[in-house]
């Protein structure tokens, strides 16, 4: 988080780890809970065995993280070599939630919902790809 520096954590209180919920059905990646907590999940080691298909926009989004995705008749499978899983999860959904935390609070709503769900993710996502250009443009801080 000093990477992308102070401003990006204001206001913000912790940042869980936990196990996803068993029940749940997809990808339980991170939630922003507000104010100012985000719940980052566990997830199972690669490959990733996925029933039907992801959108179009979430395979580039795995694609553009390192992910190798092959695509079966009814099925996925997602392959994540070396550290690209953890960078996916510590660059694109950690940065996707804090991308949701700068909407709410520099709002100055800490509990009421400032956008509609389809714009909150969309800002949330390109606060992530611009978070995702820095860390590729500065990789050798982290090599």
């Amino acid at each position: 988080m000093r990477f992308f520096g102070e401003g990006y954590v204001y206001g913000l209180r912790s940042i869980d780890l936990r196990q996803a919920d068993p029940g749940s059905e997809g990808l339980q990646l991170g939630r922003l809970i507000v104010p100012g907590r985000i719940e980052l999940y566990e997830q199972r080691a690669s490959p990733w065995y996925l029933a039907g298909r992801l959108s179009a926009q979430e395979s580039r989004r795995l694609e553009a993280a390192g992910a190798r995705l092959d695509q079966g008749e009814s099925s996925l499978v997602v392959t994540w070599p070396e550290r690209a899983l953890e960078e996916f999860l510590l660059i694109d959904v950690l940065m996707h939630e804090v991308g949701h935390h700068l909407l709410q609070h520099h709002k100055g709503k800490r509990l009421a919902r400032v956008a509609r769900t389809r714009d909150h993710e969309s800002f949330a996502e390109r606060f992530a790809r611009r978070c995702r250009a820095r860390f590729e443009n500065h990789r050798e801080l982290f090599d």
